[in-house]
């Protein structure tokens, strides 16, 4: 009748693999696999362990690893842990020439005497903590304080608005200026887009037939780009406006005030 290591080796070598590949795939230690299919299982390891590498190695080869678990259980159930249970015996045994009286007394006066210094220790780290906690939570509130007084003074010192290009260093020129018409009239028919200049308001934006007017109210500047120039006429408040020279020729955008 074949041993257990015969039939883990037979299979192996049914399977067509080495042990070092079977030790790749099942991630058992190359000389373990070596050792049970030599029949050998005295391995420095937990019963446990053993079977379980002993099962992992079973299913791996396709055999019957209960069965093959019982009859490991059967051949080498003794041969595991006699050596321990004696030392447990042996170390059990020993004896103590002071009587259990004294001994349960001594102990339990080393136990009593290492509480009262260690109790100190604790009752200063948790006031330690807890003033550490609270500085914390004050130093906190005064970075905030210092903080929010800085963020006002800053805004009261950013109050003044800052002047404008082309104006003076009193009140902006939106405010100066009054309100005025811009009317747009079609020699032509064209595409005229027109943006207010201090808020980048689109006023307009699209196709004008040839002879139809689009009056818009402006404030201030006003940024006009023309698809051509020679087919648009602009006039503020009534006053003709003569639409200066390009950089695209007679496609551009241009200020008018």
């Amino acid at each position: 009748m074949q041993t257990i290591g015969e039939r883990l080796e037979e299979a192996r070598k049914r399977k067509g693999i080495s042990i070092r590949e079977a030790a790749e795939a099942t991630k058992i230690r190359s000389d373990y696999l070596q050792k049970f299919e030599a029949n050998s299982f005295d391995l420095d390891l937990p019963p446990l362990y053993i079977k379980g590498f002993v099962r992992s190695y079973a299913r791996f080869l396709e055999l019957d690893a209960d069965r093959l678990l019982q009859e490991f259980a059967g051949a080498f159930a003794g041969d595991a842990k006699p050596a321990r249970r004696e030392t447990r015996e042996v170390y059990g045994r020993v004896d103590f020439s002071e009587p259990p009286a004294r001994a349960t007394a001594a102990a339990t006066e080393e136990q009593a005497e290492p509480s009262a210094p260690e109790s100190r220790p604790q009752i200063d780290q948790a006031l330690l903590l807890k003033w550490g906690v609270l500085g914390g939570g004050v130093l906190l509130a005064v970075l905030l304080i210092i903080l929010v007084i800085s963020l006002l003074s800053s805004r009261s010192d950013d109050t003044p608005a800052r002047p404008r290009a082309g104006t003076g260093a009193g009140t902006p020129s939106v405010q100066a200026d009054p309100a005025q018409t811009l009317t747009l009239t079609a020699i032509d028919a064209t595409r005229v887009k027109v943006v207010q200049d201090f808020d980048s308001k689109v006023l307009f934006n699209g196709a004008l037939a040839r002879g139809e007017t689009r009056s818009l109210p402006k404030m201030g500047a006003v940024l006009i780009t023309v698809e051509d120039r020679t087919k648009i006429r602009v006039e503020v408040n009534g006053k003709h406006y003569d639409i200066p020279p390009l950089q695209g020729g007679n496609y551009g955008r241009f200020s008018l005030d």
